[in-house]
């Protein structure tokens, strides 16, 4: 057993020895699986960017799964750009003191939202089997990677303003579809707030292109329904794709729960969605004084994966980190309650979507 998990991983190396921006593939340092697990992760990922693949499809409720066999291989949800699926292990890295994250999840967008009855198998199939081939093609990085593009150190590396939307990081004017010109703001030239981030990642930048078309989620100004609006609190509300976790408050009277999110709800925020704050919320203090609605909503990250130690971590563009991290500077970058970790994000924690 031991050397087939050798040979495996000998194998997947010739196969995955190439690095994304802002990630390395080498989970040196993270822990050993499993023998069985490490051969099911590496014999899925080298599926992955084998030959093309006859999916069969299945779907329950608004989730449409692919299938190779007995293997889930992605997911497409009603109504959502976003699409998981699995692909070659890499290892994002924050440094020294933050644990690794190690995954196997990608995520591409469509060019238009999922619409499970409108789209034939025979086009899922293409579209689904061209993105795992991209998932193993060096430059074309998914949401996960691009997002890592901006993080300290990185040639893209971004600071921090408020206010700072994608095109002023850029440098270059935007011409919304619900609004006027805007110029960009030369004072914030490489810098981003958190909703400008996501707006880069989601809706600037080209994570895939499929039969010509470029997959990026539109932009707009205001809410307009279907596109991405500028600030946190109009993504949560009106952003695309569907809301996870809806706004919710700690109820007068209710046991306390501090504002950290239920088992159930975490188990319905997968890798590539959106995670939600209000920062100006303290549910720990003797008379908590908290929004009760989406408009006190003022933070967004991208929940990227559990790290080493089990922990949800989310990326975001940060004021006291000076951009965007996965890191502890200015709160633990997660969104799970663990003890003996500084709990601020899990206490902030307000809401979930799925672009």
């Amino acid at each position: 057993m031991a050397n087939r998990v050798t040979d495996l991983r000998s194998v997947a190396a010739i196969l995955f020895s190439f690095a994304l921006p802002g990630c390395i593939l080498d989970a040196k340092g993270a822990p050993e699986p499993p023998e069985d697990e490490a051969i099911d992760s590496i014999s899925q990922a080298m599926s992955a960017c084998g030959a093309s693949s006859t999916f069969k499809f299945s779907t329950s409720g608004d989730i449409t799964t692919a299938h190779i066999g007995g293997d889930d291989v992605a997911w497409f949800t009603q109504g959502a750009y976003t699409v998981r699926m699995t692909g070659p292990p890499r290892t994002f890295d924050a440094g020294e003191a933050v644990p690794r994250i190690t995954t196997t999840t990608w995520i591409r967008t469509l060019d238009t939202p999922f619409d499970a009855a409108a789209t034939s198998s025979q086009d899922l199939r293409a579209w689904l089997n061209a993105a795992r081939a991209a998932n193993c093609a060096t430059g074309t990085p998914d949401i996960l990677a691009i997002a890592f593009e901006y993080t300290e150190g990185t040639t893209k590396d971004a600071g921090y303003e408020f206010g700072a939307d994608f095109h002023d990081y850029l440098g270059i004017d935007w011409d919304p579809p619900d609004a006027d010109p805007r110029a960009a703001n030369p004072a914030q030239l490489g810098k981003l707030d958190c909703s400008g981030y996501m707006r880069l990642v989601f809706g600037e930048r080209t994570n895939f292109v499929h039969d010509g078309v470029r997959a990026r989620i539109p932009l707009s100004l205001h809410e307009t329904g279907g596109a991405i609006p500028r600030t946190s609190r109009e993504q949560y509300r009106s952003g695309p794709g569907k809301i996870l976790v809806p706004f919710r408050t700690e109820p007068p009277g209710a046991a306390p729960f501090h504002g950290e999110p239920t088992a159930e709800e975490l188990a319905a925020i997968e890798i590539g969605d959106l995670v939600f704050f209000d920062t100006d919320c303290q549910y720990d203090v003797e008379t908590p004084s908290c929004g009760t609605d989406w408009t006190t909503i003022s933070h967004v990250g991208l929940y990227v994966g559990e790290d080493a130690d089990g922990d949800r971590r989310f990326i975001s563009s940060r004021i006291v980190a000076d951009g965007p991290t996965i890191a502890n500077t200015g709160g633990f970058s997660i969104f799970n309650a663990t003890p003996g970790v500084p709990h601020a994000y899990p206490a902030w924690f307000r809401a979930a979507r799925r672009f």
